[in-house]
């Protein structure tokens, strides 16, 4: 099953994304069944972690790819879901812990320092 984002609405605080997950049939063209999920965040929750608005979609994929990747799961077995502040507060410590781990493998440069003081001189001084 391939998922496609379809957008959002809002209303107050509850942010509710929209994904069509798509079964394709033998011909690219032409699709054989069209499931439509809701799932529904509150911002307020997103704010507390630190998550940004931009990542929330990739949270709800997540979410729904992990549902389909459950053993003997054809099918997500739900059309509508709220997120839970578990699963905000999951996926903030995996993307920290990726950007702790990137920051560990960066080495330290030190600043460029020309060695003579030629190099600071202007051509024909």
């Amino acid at each position: 099953m391939h998922l496609l984002y379809k957008g959002f609405d809002q209303r107050s605080s509850i942010r509710s994304y929209r994904f069509d997950g798509v079964v394709p049939g033998d011909r690219p063209s032409r699709v054989v069944k069209n499931l439509e999920f809701l799932l529904k965040v509150d911002m307020t929750v997103l704010a507390e972690h630190h998550i940004r608005i931009q990542e929330a979609p990739a949270l709800c994929l997540s979410i729904l790819q992990s549902a389909l990747a459950a053993p003997g799961a054809d099918a997500i077995p739900f059309q509508s879901y709220t997120i839970t502040r578990a699963e905000i507060s999951a996926f903030a410590s995996a993307r920290d812990a990726i950007k702790d781990a990137k920051g560990t493998r960066r080495k330290h440069r030190p600043p460029f320092k020309p060695t003579t003081p030629a190099q600071w001189k202007w051509p024909g001084q």
